[in-house]
């Protein structure tokens, strides 16, 4: 079952999540590889020498013309008072050497050559601390000098972190934040790039087309399942419309004939008070069939639009339904511009807008009254009347299709809706709201053109 989602509630991004568990991953691999040499490092049965001793020796080292020496420093007193079996062997790169303490006999071979030994450490069991080592070497007074120590060997935890740290940080932990930073987004942007791609398709997808579906190619092989259910779906809800547009054209061409027959009878009629409500239901049955019948053509690709003067729509589609108007009570009045109005767009199916519209005003605007078709110089068509008006609530669905205010209210609920599909598809909208004489009033947007 699908949990709906809350209101407010933000739609998570895979990237970012994709980004937030790489850097997770990383940071834990990283948490355990210091957790590892930790535990190596701080296994009670090895001792070390700090770096801080051979700093402190270095530190206190004299080069002069007649070798090296040991100046006062209060380090180095610290030091040698804090560890008596401290020694030391600190050399030139001349051959000369300066000694403190007593070194094991077993390092003297590499006291002899001390000059050409680098940075180094022996860690010994805990039993022979003795034998813990250091090698260090740095620049004093501009020779490089190397010094050797031990007699100082201990355990210290923070010193090891503090070591580890000082291992990782130059060596690892900047290239993991590089990597984090600007080798993982690049990644993961260039491994959903076809997610993107196919985000574009979708939103790009015309509905219309019969052929149209998302491509499955070029995207990873774990979304080509939702893709190809997504078409599968796609299609069936295609054939659905098509099956549900086909049974609405051929419903609408099949109501022509007996429409056109009862309004033939209906004219022909004595006078009679509800001849005129029965014209005008009739009117309006035959303007839903017509705008069926429109929509079936505006979907049809090769459908031409023209260009439509909107003044003089208007001046036919009033003179039509004058005598309509007259009869039930209502007086009919167009307000429009003396220079044209361009639009582009099918004449008839704009024309049957605009009919449903003042229509729409003569049934539900209450008679006697007046209905007031407004043409804008920037393309819209307004439809006012002095009726009750939209309550507030419901200018958000009326339309919709089939949807009615209340169930004492006339008509059938489509020719709303039928309005707005035509217009929509004139890339144009439909608005309501109220009129100056308290009515409704609804007015058609439609993109102006050049004459």
């Amino acid at each position: 079952m699908i949990k709906p989602r809350k209101p407010g509630q933000r739609n998570p991004s895979l990237i970012v999540r994709l980004l937030w568990s790489l850097c997770l991953m990383q940071a834990v691999v990283f948490v355990l590889s210091l957790v590892g040499m930790l535990y190596h490092l701080a296994d009670d049965r090895l001792v070390f020498v700090e770096k801080s001793v051979l700093d402190i020796l270095l530190q206190a080292t004299a080069v002069g013309p007649d070798g090296l020496s040991l100046r006062p420093d209060g380090d180095l007193d610290k030091l040698r008072a804090a560890n008596p079996n401290l020694w030391a062997v600190i050399a030139d790169e001349h051959g000369r050497q300066l000694r403190l303490g007593t070194m094991p006999a077993i390092y003297e071979a590499l006291a002899s050559n001390l000059a050409s030994l680098g940075s180094s450490e022996i860690h010994p069991l805990a039993n022979r601390a003795e034998l813990a080592l250091r090698i260090e070497m740095q620049t004093v007074q501009g020779e490089r000098i190397h010094a050797m120590a031990g007699g100082a060997a201990g355990f210290n935890l923070n010193r090891i972190i503090l070591l580890i740290v000082g291992i990782f940080s130059p060596y690892f932990v900047v290239p993991l934040l590089l990597f984090t930073l600007i080798a993982t987004p690049i990644v993961v942007l260039h491994a959903t790039r076809g997610v993107r791609r196919l985000a574009r398709e979708a939103a790009a997808l015309d509905l219309s087309d019969r052929e149209a579906q998302l491509s499955e190619e070029s995207i990873p092989r774990e979304i080509r399942p939702l893709v190809s259910a997504f078409n599968d779906a796609m299609a069936r809800l295609r054939d659905a419309y098509y099956a549900r547009d086909r049974f609405l054209r051929d419903a609408a061409h099949e109501l022509r004939m007996p429409i056109a027959i009862l309004m033939a009878r209906l004219e022909g009629m004595p006078p009679h008070p509800m001849r005129p409500v029965l014209l005008s239901d009739l009117n309006r049955l035959a303007n839903v069939a017509e705008q069926l019948l429109d929509l079936q053509r505006l979907q049809d690709p090769n459908t031409e639009l023209v260009a439509v003067d909107l003044v003089e729509l208007s001046r036919e589609v009033v003179s039509d339904l004058a005598p309509l108007a007259l009869l039930g009570g209502n007086e009919l009045v167009l307000n429009a511009p003396a220079e044209p109005v361009w639009v582009r767009g099918q004449p008839a199916a704009l024309g049957r807008v605009a009919v449903n519209l003042l229509q729409n005003a003569m049934v539900h605007g209450g008679s006697p009254g007046v209905v007031s078709l407004t043409v804008g110089l920037e393309g819209t068509l307004s439809v006012a009347d002095q009726g009750a008006g939209v309550p507030e609530a419901d200018r958000e669905h009326i339309f919709q299709p089939f949807y009615r205010g209340s169930a004492t209210t006339p008509g059938h609920g489509l020719g709303l809706h039928l309005a707005q599909e035509i217009v929509r598809r004139h890339g144009g909208r439909i608005t309501v709201g109220g009129a100056a004489a308290g009515g409704a009033e609804f007015t058609v947007h439609l993109p102006r053109v050049p004459g």
